[in-house]
């Protein structure tokens, strides 16, 4: 073999060597999973009956909360025998709306003295699908019952709801409204809306315009949680009550709390406050407006109060009386968006579900880019089993860190080899190339 040939076979044969120690000191990936650095597991419980490997859901119980981390990111699905991690998609049902306004003409408004109020929308064109309309009135403190129908040639009509109602309850010195005058009827491709509101014996609203729209709604599903009073104050001074509600422990995604009254007939101005540790407070709606009106001119209530999510332990709520005696507040309820874990399940075998680790990120499966193109609807429920300190727990391990934090001299020190090889290979490249060349000419 010449000398040329055994320079091209040196190359690649050093290069390579540089390359692979470089490559040694590359974090190494292992799996996120390993049993020793959870605390806590609960046993999944499959649906009876499954005859073959399918999707399931399964719902975190109330103990995974204040055990998980604070974003739910180190839920596992672990297969029990194997300790190998099963990919599952994690579902918050928020619910969704999707609503889209449809152009009518509203013609033939007229009111009947005694009966009706009556109107009619032509959306101009056939084929366009709609289902909800909103009134537009400026009248004030009224409630009236609703039919819709639709046609379409606007001769013979169908009755398309009835029985729905819009109100209005307005108490202008206190600056307190609530509204509602839209009506949901079943999906219809009529071109003409035939609109009756039933006035009776009342005098008939000033109906401005309707508005016809195409709504296509995902009900948010609720998951409910107990909550306590824990102190009651009555401030005489400030003319207030004030309640500290108390969820038992931390970590429950809640959105809204609910409360319990036996009176009627009120309107009391409240502010909501949030706490992880009965101390520090932080306001999470301010002047919200609680009722409850059993009335001839209006029956309705609103006990709920709504804030951004949050895994508040404690609430406090002040009710401001004025000179009204204090609210009975005999019970209250939390409320938040239900979460739900989605995997493939094996009847022939067993799963854990394990939670209680800080350090854990939040796991990226392929199955969440599947999910959308599978069938999810009406997915069998699995349950679980009881809460478990988990035996095997010693903590987050040194082997979950990637290569580099364990040996942080090893990166520069391989690092500095593969130049030191290639500078020596270079050099001997160098020598070699010298002693191939041909001697300089002589000099005349």
């Amino acid at each position: 073999m010449d000398r040329g040939l055994r320079l091209r076979f040196k190359l690649p044969a050093v290069a390579a060597v540089a390359v692979a120690l470089v490559l040694l000191a590359a974090p190494l990936v292992w799996a996120d999973f390993s049993v020793q650095s959870w605390r806590f597991f609960k046993p999944v419980v499959l649906p009876a009956g499954l005859a073959e490997t399918t999707l399931v859901e399964v719902v975190p119980g109330r103990e995974v909360f204040p055990n998980a981390a604070r974003d739910l990111a180190d839920l596992r699905i672990v297969e029990a025998d194997s300790q190998r991690e099963v990919p599952f998609v994690f579902l918050v049902e928020r619910g969704e709306r999707r609503r889209s306004s449809v152009a009518v003409r509203m013609r033939d408004l007229g009111h009947v003295p005694g009966r009706q109020t009556t109107f009619i929308l032509d959306l101009e064109r056939e084929g366009v699908l709609h289902n909800e309309l909103e009134i537009s009135t400026s009248s004030h403190n009224f409630q009236r019952d609703i039919v819709v129908e639709g046609s379409e040639d606007g001769e013979s009509w169908r009755v398309l709801h009835e029985g729905g109602e819009i109100f209005d309850f307005t108490i202008a010195e206190r600056g307190f409204t609530t509204r509602d005058t839209r009506v949901r009827y079943p999906s219809s491709t009529a071109r003409y809306l035939r609109v009756s509101i039933i006035d009776g014996d009342l005098p008939p609203l000033d109906v401005q315009g309707a508005v016809v729209f195409f709504a296509q709604q995902i009900q948010p599903r609720q998951t409910e949680y107990p909550i306590n009073i824990l102190v009651r104050v009555e401030d005489i001074a400030d003319k207030s009550t004030q309640l500290v509600l108390d969820l038992g422990s931390g970590g429950f995604p809640t959105n809204s709390i609910s409360l319990t009254t036996p009176q009627e007939n009120f309107s009391r101005r409240v502010d909501l406050e949030g706490s992880h540790d009965n101390q520090l407070w932080t306001l999470l709606r301010r002047s919200e407006n609680l009722y409850v009106f059993n009335t001839p001119k209006f029956v309705g209530s609103q006990l709920t109060i709504g804030y951004p999510e949050s895994r508040f332990r404690y609430f406090r709520l002040t009710v401001f009386n004025e000179d009204d005696p204090p609210l009975p507040v005999t019970g209250a309820q939390a409320s938040g968006f239900l979460r739900k874990l989605i995997f493939f399940a094996d009847p022939g075998l067993s799963y854990q579900l394990y939670y209680g680790n800080a350090d854990a990120e939040s796991p990226s499966y392929e199955l969440e880019q599947v999910f959308p193109y599978l069938v999810t609807e009406d997915l069998p429920v699995a349950g679980l089993g009881a809460h478990t300190a988990n035996p095997l727990f010693t903590g987050p391990i040194e082997a979950s860190k990637p290569f580099t934090e364990r040996y942080p001299w090893l990166l520069p020190t391989v690092v500095a080899l593969a130049a030191l090889l290639i500078g020596v290979f270079l050099a001997s490249l160098f020598r070699q190339l010298k002693g191939m060349l041909p001697p300089p000419p002589a000099p005349e």
